[in-house]
């Protein structure tokens, strides 16, 4: 299993961080009575990040992410290559220690964010299956 949701609050972070320097940009532009391109400008890049701050929040707040089963086609250094339903072909690198978990022709579901399309976690099916087996017989247990 890969959390990837790290890296989506290191992205809100740092447009949070361009939205507060473009905001005051823009009133520093505004007090110095700068040309208007340059209000234009800075106002244009305001409301851009506001828009990806909240899209960003949004997807990390609610837990709508959409599921997918892929194929691992293949794995090499750090690095694993995974094919969608789609057709399309996913890259992602991995930790040293996390690649040796994944192997050709394995299956892993994919949790990815609706708005933003990130990619949130990986988790193999083998292992979902058997946390699931495992649950359910303790479940027996205890009737």
């Amino acid at each position: 299993m890969k959390l990837y949701e790290r890296s989506m609050k290191a992205q809100l972070a740092g447009v949070c961080m361009f939205f507060f320097l473009s905001l005051v940009q823009l009133i520093i532009n505004i007090s110095a009575h700068s040309p208007v391109g340059f209000v234009v400008i800075f106002s244009f890049c305001l409301g851009i990040f506001l828009i990806l701050v909240v899209i960003i929040s949004i997807d990390l707040v609610q837990n709508d992410a959409e599921k997918m089963v892929a194929k691992v086609e293949f794995v090499e250094e750090f690095r694993i290559h995974i094919r969608k339903p789609n057709g399309k072909l996913l890259k992602l690198r991995v930790k040293a220690a996390e690649y040796e978990q994944f192997h050709g022709d394995q299956l892993v579901e994919l949790r990815i964010a609706k708005r933003t399309s990130a990619l949130l976690s990986i988790y193999s099916v083998e292992e979902k299956q058997k946390d699931g087996f495992q649950t359910d017989e303790n479940q027996t247990d205890d009737l």
